[in-house]
């Protein structure tokens, strides 16, 4: 006895008629027949007198329509409960944010979806972008925030916010009354830098390089706003995120555009490609693309 021999029973029973039944259902009249006549032949009953002229149901028949009504509604209702369990209810999504850069443009990002789907467990891992790739390949992120460039063939990425990191001076430096900057003007400078464990470091690290020489690093911290209090107070000049000096440091430090080569400064939210998309992780996708983030 399947669902379908039992859908079927009970639409030709409705119509009162095989040829309605077929019509309503968008099968042939014979797949009815047999579908019937096999549920009779495996209880060994007569559900219908085909020796009448007119579709008859017979006791055994009316017996049979109530339990396959039942036992339908049943089904469908317990289908819908288990959908709405496996999509909604009770359903956690875990997602890896770099410091200080994924906080301050997630942060509204992450309300915004918390009043949307209070139903959902977001749980947040505050690490570097380096351990947040880590941690999505190992299957203990379902979602992950990432510096540009990221290029994995394990990975599929969705950029959500896109920029630029711009050169940091003090007010009293040499440089402070220029627009725009040529890497290479940089080579006799003091850097101060985020540590090795951020993949922003590494950016950094590449750019000087195409631009021919090995930046003098002075000073190196996880505490971004310590750097850029340390430009301010001209110890050294600095290549940060300019979303996140204008939000924060702007009236303290002046800012310039780096050419030769650029440096643009992107966020991408990652997942493993052989990662099953849950409704959390769509409904997240989704309202990143959505987010209007701050120009």
């Amino acid at each position: 006895m399947t669902m379908i021999q039992l859908a079927y029973y009970v639409e030709v029973v409705k119509q009162h008629h095989f040829t309605k039944a077929a019509e309503k259902l968008f099968v042939s009249q014979s797949t009815l027949s047999k579908a019937i006549r096999a549920l009779e032949k495996e209880f060994q009953v007569e559900f219908i007198n085909r020796r009448t002229k007119d579709l008859q149901i017979t006791e055994d028949g009316l017996v049979f329509y109530e339990y396959a009504t039942k036992l339908l509604e049943y089904y469908h209702t317990q289908t819908q409960e288990l959908y709405r369990h496996l999509h909604c209810a009770n359903s956690t999504l875990t997602l890896g944010l770099p410091p200080t850069a994924g906080l301050i443009y997630f942060s509204s990002l992450l309300y915004q979806f918390r009043e949307a789907y209070p139903e959902t467990d977001l749980k947040i891992t505050e690490i570097t972008s380096k351990a947040v790739r880590d941690l999505v390949d190992e299957g203990s992120l379902d979602l992950g925030v990432v510096i540009e460039p990221f290029s994995d063939s394990k990975f599929f990425s969705q950029t959500v916010y896109s920029s630029e990191a711009v050169l940091l001076v003090s007010k009293q430096h040499p440089l402070a009354a220029r627009r725009y900057v040529e890497f290479r003007k940089l080579e006799p400078e003091r850097f101060l830098m985020v540590t090795p464990d951020y993949m922003y470091h590494d950016l950094v690290l590449e750019r000087c390089k195409t631009a021919g020489f090995t930046p003098n690093i002075v000073f190196e911290s996880s505490q971004w706003d310590l750097l850029l209090e340390m430009v301010a107070n001209d110890q050294g000049i600095s290549i940060l995120p300019k979303p996140l000096v204008d939000k924060v440091y702007s009236d303290r430090v002046h800012q310039l555009h780096l050419k030769n080569p650029e440096f643009p400064w992107a966020l991408s939210v990652i997942y493993r490609t052989n990662k099953f998309l849950t409704v959390p992780m769509q409904r997240f996708l989704k309202l990143c693309g959505k987010a209007q983030w701050p120009s």
